[in-house]
């Protein structure tokens, strides 16, 4: 059991932070209250602080406070899609939580599960606001650990009656297919292609490696009226010609967007003014007509990450689990 005290820390693994991350319905209300405070102009964020030691990977420094969650923190994260080819995790990461009235730290911990679960958390936020409150069909395309933290956060908030699912790699594919039946008891189906998933669903999230420049594999045309898209992926999924398309346009941070444009990432991307954050406080209406074409470009903010891990160390130290060290 681990009691902490002053001039110790904690140390939370990956194990650790699953045994107590909040589930997908408190994530959702926990992200809701942050982009409150982010519409009021309560929060810090700069934009991500890049290093790029190898071609088409990154490692981002994410700091971001919210006050009024007493949340601050910062996530090292590591985007590296080669990795895959090695059997190890294509992204990773850790965190530190400080106290927001010391600035001490008060635990480190893995970020990877924090980074799945927030990740899909925020998508089916902006899908309470762009989707169609009847969306019954869920299309993943990339197969992978945000290809399922997704199925698990959209079954949470949207009656599915199918999941259709695309990877490259066909056995994934089956693996994923076979793994979210047993978890939610859903029809779920692989697809031959990414295009017979981008046509036949409601909602469609594209959860597959960044690359720069963007593969652009869904073409114009492809999604159908009435759906709806969130790109984790910088877009890298989705043709211009594609985005084009899209009536109603969403970001996590319009700021971060412009950070990376500026880097060469996003080439393809109409201008975006709207904020998830302006949808949660009401300042903004998402869709307006059950035929749009809508659209959420999540980049994946720090804000997230902090009032997540505040949350889960929190509960950690209730719960007395994780390793104390020493100062």
């Amino acid at each position: 059991m681990c009691v902490l005290n002053r001039d110790e820390l904690i140390y939370l693994s990956a194990a650790d932070v699953a045994c107590v991350l909040p589930a997908p319905s408190e994530l959702l209300q926990l992200l809701e209250a942050m982009f409150g405070h982010k519409a009021q102009g309560e929060t810090e964020m700069p934009p991500k602080l890049g290093i790029h030691p190898k071609s088409g990977s990154f490692l981002h420094a994410m700091p971001a406070s919210v006050p009024a969650m007493s949340a601050a923190g910062v996530k090292w994260v590591a985007a590296y899609p080669g990795n895959a080819s090695l059997g190890l995790p294509q992204v990773s990461g850790l965190m530190i939580v400080n106290d927001c009235n010391t600035g001490l730290p008060k635990a480190v911990l893995d970020g990877t599960v924090i980074t799945a679960a927030r990740t899909a958390a925020a998508s089916v936020l902006a899908a309470r606001f762009l989707a169609r409150p009847d969306s019954d069909t869920l299309g993943i395309l990339g197969c992978g650990v945000q290809g399922r933290s997704h199925v698990n956060a959209f079954a949470s908030e949207f009656a599915l009656r199918r999941v259709v699912a695309f990877d490259l790699n066909t056995d994934i594919t089956q693996r994923f297919v076979a793994e979210m039946f047993d978890l939610h008891g859903i029809d779920v189906v692989p697809a031959s292609s990414a295009r017979q998933v981008v046509e036949t669903c409601d909602m469609v999230v594209t959860a597959g490696p960044i690359t720069n420049p963007p593969h652009a594999t869904i073409q114009s045309g492809w999604l159908r009226q009435g759906a709806f898209a969130v790109s984790i992926d910088y877009a890298s999924y989705w043709h211009p010609k594609a985005l084009a398309e899209m009536d109603v346009l969403c970001t996590d941070d319009v700021a971060q967007v412009s950070s990376h444009q500026r880097e060469g990432y996003l080439p393809g991307l109409p201008a975006i003014v709207l904020e998830l954050a302006d949808l949660v406080s009401g300042k903004q209406t998402g869709r307006t007509d059950s035929s749009q074409r809508t659209f959420a470009c999540n980049l994946g903010i720090a804000l997230e990450d902090v009032v997540v891990a505040k949350e889960v160390v929190d509960r950690a130290q209730q719960l007395g689990i994780g390793t104390a060290w020493p100062r």
